[in-house]
């Protein structure tokens, strides 16, 4: 059925033809168009030469539909209603309120966003909007409809999700005053007599010093947490050095930065989301918002 020579079938050649049947003329089906005298009667042509039939008489009064052509004014009118039809079903359904959107973040940067979406909610008109977000450092299947939108620090390898880098999450190393009061000042060269927190899967400070050419021992770290509350917990308690989000250790006031040579390292984050999106209003605003609210936190 799908080989049909109907589904070859230019609809816009089928919308100009409902045109200048309705106007009588080229002129007046192209003006009610918005596009060109020459390229209405190309379409007229091109219909003409894809059905096999002439459908229109030529007189001194303008175009007058042929036998043939009333024969089929009657289904392209009803075509012409259908693609109205479908038109308004598709506004409708991008207009539709959506009564939550999942968003997937990981824990890093869990904490930014509802503040980052606040201005989404109360600028909504109905203020309908409401918000799963599902904090993990699992990558959810968007394609799957796990999540209907995601930040990431890699960029994705599907294809077909809408994506953007929306920049870096600045990391910087601190660690509390009372710690620095005990153990001094960390520096490079006094580097191996202090202690460190980091990550049990995601060692971003092991790592980053040995990105800048410094070596950290394993026996340094003394607490390693995937959990940024136990990491932050852990730095409040003066365990030792850890590497965090500047965002997250500007209201520390009892934390002291430690400069060795420069950040420890900068996470690429990346906004990303089902290619459905795009066709809800609402859902793309939320990714539009997202995106802009982040860009103001991130270098």
């Amino acid at each position: 059925m799908m080989g049909h020579p109907a589904f070859d079938l230019d609809w816009n050649l089928v919308r100009t033809f409902v045109a200048v049947a309705k106007a009588g003329s080229l002129a007046g089906g192209a003006r009610n168009l918005g596009i060109t005298h020459p390229t209405a009667a190309r379409h007229i042509q091109q219909l003409e030469e894809s059905i096999g039939v002439s459908l229109f008489s030529r007189t001194s009064q303008g175009l007058v539909l042929n036998e043939a052509g009333l024969g089929l004014s009657n289904a392209a009118t009803v075509m012409h209603s259908s693609a109205l039809a479908f038109q308004a079903a598709t506004d409708s359904v991008r207009s539709r309120p959506i009564e939550r959107v999942r968003v997937s973040v990981a824990e890093i940067l869990g904490d930014l966003l509802p503040d980052v979406l606040l201005t989404e909610l109360t600028t909504s008109p109905d203020q309908s909007l409401r918000v799963d977000m599902v904090v993990t450092d699992n990558t959810l299947n968007l394609l799957e409809r796990d999540a209907d939108i995601a930040l990431r620090h890699a960029r994705p390898e599907q294809q077909e999700l809408l994506c953007k880098k929306v920049g870096q999450l600045e990391m910087g190393l601190f660690a509390h005053r009372d710690y620095v009061a005990e153990f001094g000042l960390v520096d490079l060269e006094h580097l191996a007599k202090h202690r460190f927190i980091d990550g049990v899967t995601r060692d971003f400070l092991v790592r980053g010093a040995a990105h800048r050419g410094l070596h950290i021992d394993t026996d340094q770290v003394v607490l390693r947490s995937d959990s940024l509350s136990c990491q932050r917990a852990a730095v409040r308690a003066g365990w030792g050095v850890a590497a965090l989000p500047l965002w997250m250790a500007a209201p520390e006031a009892d934390w002291l930065p430690v400069y060795l040579q420069s950040e420890v390292i900068n996470i690429d984050v990346w906004l990303t989301a089902r290619p459905e999106v795009r066709d809800s209003e609402q859902l793309y605003a939320v990714y539009r918002r997202l995106g802009e609210g982040l860009a103001q936190h991130l270098v």
